[in-house]
């Protein structure tokens, strides 16, 4: 349990089961799309200004719209398969270190005071966990239904659509 006696408890399961399964289950989502995307070309994606598209570094035309999409081939040019592996790896890596073991990390309780030094007991998710989570579409009433736009991400034998 934690020693700050204003912050409040976020166990690691809820309404929607384990956050940390959900949570490594939608990361493996995201990255099966992204080996996906880069299988059909290359990882690394740009922008093509002269149509208004995304090509990826093999020249392939990736995404085209219209002229008035400027912001959303910009967008997606962003987040390109490669940028999306990184960020799984990355996620992974916090959720190795902060998720289902007792530790201290920073938290802001209920009167937004930051405890530099709050310690997580194996049975509560830090914020660090909550907010990647929050990233991939957990929200305190995820459950394995659609829920007000979270969905729980398919498992790891479920194809891709």
């Amino acid at each position: 349990m934690s020693n700050n006696p204003n912050y409040q408890r976020h166990p690691v399961t809820g309404v929607g089961g384990d956050i940390l399964a959900w949570t490594r289950g939608a990361i493996s989502h995201t990255e099966r799309a992204a080996q996906t995307a880069a299988s059909e070309g290359s990882p690394q994606w740009r922008i093509d200004d002269v149509l208004y598209a995304v090509r990826d570094a093999q020249q392939g035309l990736v995404v085209r719209t219209r002229e008035d999409r400027e912001a959303s081939v910009s967008h997606i040019a962003l987040h390109d398969p490669e940028l999306v592996l990184r960020r799984c790896a990355a996620d992974r890596q916090l959720l190795d270190l902060h998720g289902g073991r007792m530790h201290s990390c920073p938290a802001k309780d209920e009167t937004g005071y930051l405890d530099e030094w709050t310690e997580f007991s194996h049975g509560e998710a830090c914020p660090v966990v909550q907010n990647l989570a929050e990233v991939y579409g957990w929200t305190d009433h995820t459950d394995s239904r659609r829920t007000e736009g979270a969905q729980a991400p398919p498992s790891d034998g479920d194809q891709m659509t």
